[in-house]
């Protein structure tokens, strides 16, 4: 008797896998998903051209969204350079309130890291600390 051979169902159901995050969810899953929607329709039922498109328009309207979103926070990141600014020290608990928690500095860089922006800041003794732009508490100007 022959094994049968899955077809990568997993890409589709996740039965047994990792609950997918909403940052994971791009062109290429829409695009796939709707494929999938395509093969397996009922025949006698197609899918409306009306609906195909709608679906079509809103993918472009959620790309520009991000596309937008990501200039926005680009743009936001590139006016704190030379700031100083006080942020949550990495790898402290963001609920202990201490005053070694956070770390004061002038911003001398920014980086994307897995899509996350990263500030370079320069503290009094010189030393460069990298912070991630959402645990920024203050800003001087």
């Amino acid at each position: 008797m022959n094994a049968i051979d899955p077809t990568g169902a997993l890409t589709y159901t996740n039965i047994g896998g990792q609950a997918v995050k909403k940052s994971d969810l791009d062109m290429d899953t829409f695009l796939r998903l709707l494929t999938v929607q395509l093969a397996n329709q009922n025949p006698l039922e197609p899918m409306n051209d009306r609906d195909f498109f709608a679906q079509m328009a809103q993918l472009g309207q959620v790309e520009g969204m991000d596309s937008l979103k990501t200039s926005m926070d680009t743009l936001n990141g590139a006016t704190m350079i030379g700031r100083t600014v006080t942020a949550v020290r990495p790898m402290t608990d963001v609920n202990s309130g201490g005053a070694n928690s956070l770390v004061t500095g002038q911003v001398t860089r920014i980086t994307m890291r897995d899509g996350k922006q990263i500030l370079g800041l320069r503290e009094a003794n010189g030393g460069i600390v990298e912070v991630e732009i959402g645990n920024v508490r203050e800003i001087a100007y």
